[in-house]
């Protein structure tokens, strides 16, 4: 049912009607404007369904082929994000590696600050860990963190070596001094209480030659300068020792010959004075024939008497004591 036209206006006369459907004209037209159909195409059906379940292949084929490349595109991507992180571990561990050896050749009294040795310690024990990560393992995002940190880790634990170097040479360095200082004192006062003779002359003069050198090593001299120069002294100082200790040798075998002429001397005195002194016993008396005169008297017959074996002969006259027979005794005179 139609509404009627309004009043007034011209009616459009409609076409009579069929049975055929709008859509049925539509389809007419189409089949109108493709070529051939209409005639020969219900007969070419099977074809063209394997025609287009070719083309379907085709696009399945591309598709696949396009999410393979994408598959090996990615898996390439993470390949090489853990091969950076395996590469950066290997030159961690490198550094370690030296880091550690410089650890276990020294101690923290060998630096000069005792805070370098501290975060070299605490730097190793955490590379440690970066080292023990499996980078094969890891995805994208993991290997990539890996390699930062393996990196960074690396730049610390060299900045720390180098630290620790110049903290250990500057200890060095004060010690080195410090035994120079030492040494060239020992010496010094050895060599000012030292006797000059020909025992020790020379190695006085040795010695004062290098403690000049030592006294004033200067500042730009390295360690091992320093170093040579306490070995320098103290080879001195040991040759004027034992130059001193043959002075002494000598001076003890000088004062045993002195003493034992000494005794040699008085012993030859002595046995000289013993020589030149006379005897103390006074020598025998030896009684000697004194002739005695005496004057004759009248009525005595001139014989001379003896008297007491003195030879005397009594009265005023002279009389001659007997001679002595080899016993102290006086004889008889038979002259008389």
């Amino acid at each position: 049912m139609t509404a009627p036209p309004p009043s007034g206006a011209h009616a459009i006369p409609l076409p009579a009607s069929d049975d055929t459907s709008p859509s049925d004209d539509l389809d007419d037209m189409h089949q109108d404007a493709i070529p051939g159909f209409g005639t020969d195409m219900d007969a070419d059906e099977p074809a063209r369904s394997v025609h287009a379940g070719r083309i379907v292949l085709t696009v399945l084929a591309v598709v696949a082929a396009v999410a393979l490349v994408g598959v090996i595109a990615a898996g390439a991507v993470t390949a090489s994000a853990r091969h950076g992180a395996e590469q950066a571990q290997a030159v961690l561990r490198e550094t370690n590696t030296i880091a550690t050896r410089f650890v276990k050749a020294h101690k923290a009294s060998d630096l000069a600050d005792a805070k370098a040795w501290s975060r070299l310690d605490a730097r190793i024990s955490d590379n440690a860990r970066i080292l023990d990560e499996p980078a094969a393992r890891l995805s994208i995002r993991d290997a990539g963190s890996l390699k930062d940190r393996a990196g960074k880790a690396n730049k610390d634990t060299n900045t720390l070596v180098s630290a620790a170097r110049r903290a250990l040479a500057i200890k060095q360095e004060a010690d080195a001094r410090e035994s120079l200082a030492k040494a060239v004192g020992e010496a010094t006062k050895l060599r000012d209480g030292a006797k000059r003779d020909d025992d020790t002359g020379t190695a006085i003069d040795d010695l004062t030659t290098i403690l000049e050198r030592a006294a004033e090593p200067g500042k730009d001299v390295t360690v091992k300068e320093l170093e040579d120069l306490v070995s320098r002294v103290e080879q001195a100082r040991k040759t004027l020792e034992q130059a001193i200790a043959t002075q002494a040798e000598h001076a003890k075998a000088k004062r045993a010959a002195e003493e034992k002429a000494a005794r040699e001397r008085q012993e030859r005195e002595r046995q000289s004075e013993q020589q030149t002194v006379p005897d103390s016993t006074p020598p025998q008396q030896q009684q000697q024939w004194i002739p005695q005169y005496q004057s004759g008297q009248s009525g005595q017959s001139g014989q001379s008497g003896q008297s007491g074996g003195t030879g005397s002969q009594p009265g005023n006259g002279w009389s001659v004591p007997a001679p002595s027979d080899g016993n102290g005794l006086p004889g008889n005179d038979p002259g008389l």
